[in-house]
């Protein structure tokens, strides 16, 4: 599984689980009922999510690229920014992602993409179907330690 996936996955539960934990504590000091009814309805919608996201990563239902960030454009307005890459073979990409992706020029990064529907006739991903990302970092093997 994919570091990015696994945070995330991490992050669903987590707060699933500290929502009905907090939520059920509190509505039994306060006898309040609907507070635990909601506590525990976040729980669930949560627990689903987290299944879903599973279902995701088991059955291969993301691409991901092995790119090289060419160019970030940041909007002034709006809620996306402009990112330009290209692959090993040379192929070029430009996605619009939200404003929180921090990418850098030049670095290396793996995206991940949930895979298009084929009934809805896209065949490029889109704004809403960016799962996350990791920086590659070429990395030298270690040398074992010799004393000399």
């Amino acid at each position: 599984m994919p570091k990015p996936f696994f945070t995330k996955l991490v992050a669903i539960s987590a707060i699933g689980f500290f929502c009905v934990l907090f939520g059920c504590i509190f509505g039994i000091a306060t006898h309040d009922r609907l507070f635990i009814l909601m506590s525990l309805l976040i729980g669930i919608c949560s627990i689903l999510h987290a299944l879903g996201f599973c279902h995701l990563i088991r059955t291969h239902a993301y691409l991901s690229l092995d790119v090289s960030c060419r160019k970030r454009e940041q909007t002034l307005f709006g809620k996306n920014q402009q990112y330009w890459f290209a692959d090993a073979d040379g192929k070029e990409y430009a996605f619009s992602l939200e404003k929180n992706v921090k990418l850098l020029e030049g670095h290396r990064y793996r995206l991940y993409f949930r895979k298009p529907q084929p009934r809805t006739g896209q065949s490029v991903p889109g704004v809403g179907d960016f799962l996350g990302y990791e920086e590659l970092t070429n990395q030298l093997p270690k040398l074992p330690h010799t004393s000399v």
